[in-house]
């Protein structure tokens, strides 16, 4: 019998002896789910050492009790992987995305079948948001969506499987099934995370954030670009990296263009965004803000040209 059997085992005869149904162990399954519970005691899923904490305060013994912590400690390269992972961005380019996929490749390779379900759900997460960018296939998020977003509806505070669930959802109705009240709601809360989030967290709020204000472009509403961008300069500015200062710039500009008129504000906001991206080493994002001004100046023209016919 293997360790997440054994453990699976213990601690269902624990909760058994104490005639606990996994409904009343779980109570509001803010923390663990009736349905994880289930694939923990069977020895299916290896629970987070989080989890595991969790799981001993609600039977009332220790976490030495149930589990050697070394059995549900990550390893130290798994977890370089993964911060590359948090931090990798393909803008489609050919090459960045076989750097991705090299890291995907190790992870699944050497360490996803002995990692607990929260961490491969992380990996698989953000292997499908990547699919759903590079072919615009939303389809590739529905199982996910469909198991936990029920569960991230009841919450106001995030760990940072939840946010690369949401931004999944996000990109999900980037182009399907736009709930506005569902969507501003979960806005609202990630605009507030940054009061209660640790650096990585943080991180992935700035691009969960950028993602949003593509879902406002998408459904022209310009108006609220600001708002994403504010939260993004404060984060940026409280952990003094800057790295996504360009992309930043680039969706202030279009807040000025579409939503203030101001072209002037506009124009500068995208310079100062290539500019940017320059001075980070980064020519060919540069070259592509500097033809999305050409080409959103262009549509800026031809929709007040409607206007005014």
């Amino acid at each position: 019998m293997n360790q997440k059997e054994l453990l699976g085992k213990k601690i269902k005869q624990l909760r058994e002896e104490q005639k606990l149904s996994r409904g009343e162990f779980c109570g509001t399954e803010e923390e663990l789910t009736v349905r994880q519970l289930a694939r923990i005691e069977a020895g299916e899923s290896l629970p987070t050492l989080p989890k595991v904490e969790f799981i001993a305060e609600r039977l009332s013994v220790s976490v030495a009790l149930l589990v050697d912590r070394k059995y549900v400690e990550l390893p130290r390269r798994y977890l370089q992987l993964k911060q590359r992972l948090y931090k990798s961005y393909t803008y489609r380019e050919e090459e960045r995305v076989i750097k991705k996929e090299q890291i995907f490749d190790e992870i699944y390779e050497n360490y996803y079948e002995d990692l607990p379900e929260e961490e491969q759900l992380l990996i698989d997460v953000q292997r499908v948001s990547m699919d759903i960018f590079l072919t615009d296939n939303v389809g590739f998020g529905v199982g996910i969506l469909g198991d936990y977003f029920s569960q991230i509806l009841q919450k106001k505070e995030y760990s940072a499987n939840d946010l690369l669930i949401i931004e999944l959802y996000f990109l999900y109705v980037h182009s399907k099934d736009y709930d506005e009240e569902v969507f501003l709601r979960l806005f609202h809360n990630i605009s507030n995370q940054i009061d209660y989030s640790v650096d990585n967290e943080q991180f992935l709020l700035v691009r969960l954030l950028l993602v949003s204000i593509s879902v406002f472009m998408e459904h022209d509403n310009y108006d609220k670009i600001m708002d994403a961008v504010t939260v993004v300069n404060l984060i940026m500015k409280t952990n003094q990296d800057f790295q996504k200062k360009p992309a930043v710039d680039m969706f202030e500009g279009k807040y000025w263009l579409f939503s203030q008129n101001n072209i002037m504000k506009a124009e500068q906001k995208y310079l100062d965004s290539a500019q940017c991206a320059l001075l980070f080493g980064d020519s060919v994002l540069s070259e592509k803000v500097l033809a999305e001004w050409e080409s959103d100046l262009e549509r800026y023209s031809l929709i007040n040209n409607k206007k005014n016919e």
